[in-house]
């Protein structure tokens, strides 16, 4: 198949002009959409406005290949998986599922024909998210909450895993093509788990199978995209993203070919487990003040690879709150790497690793909160005429440094993190979410940025050592506002939100 990409282009360009043979094999996230991996920075079925949320997920595949994928739902305290199963994708198919409320928890359900292993429920309330993550059945407990409602806001990461193929007589990319709307045979990749089956080709004969995991997956190749949308019915509200795409996440040699296709329980494939264990990044360094640099840095686990592609010091975005209506903002901070710093059990260290603070643990001192892992940030503040705590109302800044602003110290203390703006609740109005960093600005709208380096705060220097070091944490998200009137007459809904991505500075101290 022939793609174009604007991103691949340029990224030519470099390599040629440069000569640097190793960059083709360097993971990156593509600004294009389109990657191997895929991070949706959050879900949520918390309810708010008086009802609950739900999220709906898609995923497309732009290729004319099969496209074998790991579906991963992880909880927002400490990222502990609470679903995982296999998703086998047509040649330009689009899969589609719906997160909803479960009992005190939430749970998965899809109406799409598109094959699953193991199948998944086709209406709400679906399939329970589990537990089993952080309860101490399969995991140690970390300090947490253990109870199902843990498991109501998270995020999510979709891995391809492979190409599927006709290599064997078992001919799988038949199977799942699909003729008038349906796959042929969605019943044959459950039989190929299921040991002692009559056709148990992606289980080894030690186990009770004729195979082994590779028969009929070939390389990874890309071109996935997806996106989130959080829906609340009753209100009449819908906030809508695109999902972050990292690509060249299975490169090794520069060459397109490893796979890495697993059971559908499996904890692998994850975002610290592809093959590349190079980055590139387009950053600002200290010999490039006036503008970006493309900065290539090799590592010795693929972990530190990806959390160099999110990256930064600071992060940008708008409030609008208040001003006589229900008008409502909150930032989604997400740290998709977190958990291989903080985490013991994930992480295989019984110490913090940097860029991050403190391992995730209930003790005393963690801020004193029920299971988080706290890192100290400074947030300041702007209204629309740029004044701030910092300056006399009605001083004209010339710039934002010659009057401000004052910095907020505060805390991030998840995974998934929801900065709220002048609001009086524990939990956040718009998302109903639990994990909460609330903001206080003295104003209705404006500007604020969130200062992950922190540097004049002693406990904290944020920062990812390798040949490059690059300051900060690595972080997405993004701004979400909505506005409720409930002043319109004849009982006409009239409610109103949208979504912003983060915008985002990076900084990287650059070798010599």
């Amino acid at each position: 198949m022939k793609r174009t990409s604007l991103t691949t282009a340029v990224i030519a360009g470099i390599v040629g002009v440069a000569g640097i043979s190793s960059l083709a094999n360097a993971v990156y996230l593509n600004g294009d959409g389109l990657g191997q991996a895929l991070v949706y920075p959050y879900y949520t079925v918390n309810s708010s406005n008086g009802s609950a949320n739900g999220t709906a997920l898609t995923i497309v595949n732009t290729t004319n290949q099969g496209k074998a994928v790991k579906v991963r739902f992880l909880e927002g305290y400490n990222s502990r998986e609470v679903l995982d199963f296999n998703l086998y994708m047509s040649p330009y198919d689009v899969w589609t599922a719906q997160i909803v409320p479960n009992g005190n928890g939430a749970g998965v359900f899809s109406t799409d024909n598109s094959c699953t292993v193991p199948a998944l429920p086709t209406s709400s309330p679906g399939f329970a998210f589990s537990t089993f993550g952080f309860d101490g059945t399969t995991l140690a407990k970390d300090g947490g909450p253990t109870d199902a409602s843990r498991t109501k806001e998270g995020y999510v990461e979709m891995i391809e895993m492979g190409t599927v193929t006709n290599a064997s007589a078992n001919k799988t990319l038949t199977a799942i093509t699909h003729v008038n709307g349906v796959p042929k045979d969605c019943a044959q990749l459950i039989t190929a788990f299921t040991p002692n089956s009559s056709n148990a080709y992606w289980v080894p004969a030690s186990a009770g199978g004729t195979g082994n995991l590779s028969t009929d997956i070939a390389a990874a190749s890309g071109g996935l995209f997806g996106s989130g949308t959080i829906v609340n019915v009753h209100a009449g509200t819908v906030e809508g993203y695109n999902a972050e795409a990292i690509d060249r996440y299975w490169d090794a040699g520069g060459v397109l070919k490893q796979f890495n296709h697993t059971d559908p329980s499996s904890l692998a494939p994850s975002l610290s487990g592809g093959s590349s264990v190079t980055s590139y990044v387009f950053a600002q360094s200290a010999a490039n003040v006036s503008g970006a640099a493309l900065i290539t840095t090799s590592y010795a686990q693929a972990r530190d690879a990806v959390s160099s592609l999110f990256m930064a010091d600071t992060i940008y975005n708008e409030y609008f709150t208040g001003g006589g209506t229900a008008l409502s903002s909150e930032w989604v901070v997400t740290f998709p790497t977190k958990r291989f710093y903080v985490d013991p059990p994930i992480s295989g260290s019984a110490t913090v690793i940097a860029p991050f603070d403190v391992l995730f643990t209930k003790a005393v001192g963690n801020n004193g909160l029920p299971g988080s892992s706290c890192s100290p940030i400074g947030v300041g503040y702007y209204d629309r005429e740029e004044r701030t705590p910092g300056a006399q109302l009605g001083t004209i800044c010339p710039s934002p440094l010659t009057c401000g602003p004052v910095a907020v110290k505060t805390t991030l203390c998840y995974e998934a993190n929801v900065v709220t703006f002048n609001q009086a609740g524990p939990k956040s109005s718009v998302l109903g979410s639990n994990l909460v960093t609330p903001i206080t600005t003295g104003y209705d709208s404006g500007w604020a940025n969130i200062d992950l380096v922190d540097s004049a705060d002693n406990r904290s220097q944020h920062s990812l050592a390798g040949a490059n070091v690059f300051l900060g944490l690595p972080a997405t998200g993004f701004f979400v506002t909505q506005f409720l009137n409930s002043n319109v007459s004849n009982g006409v809904l009239a409610n109103y939100t949208s979504l912003y991505k983060h915008k985002v500075h990076r900084a990287v101290q650059v070798a010599s």
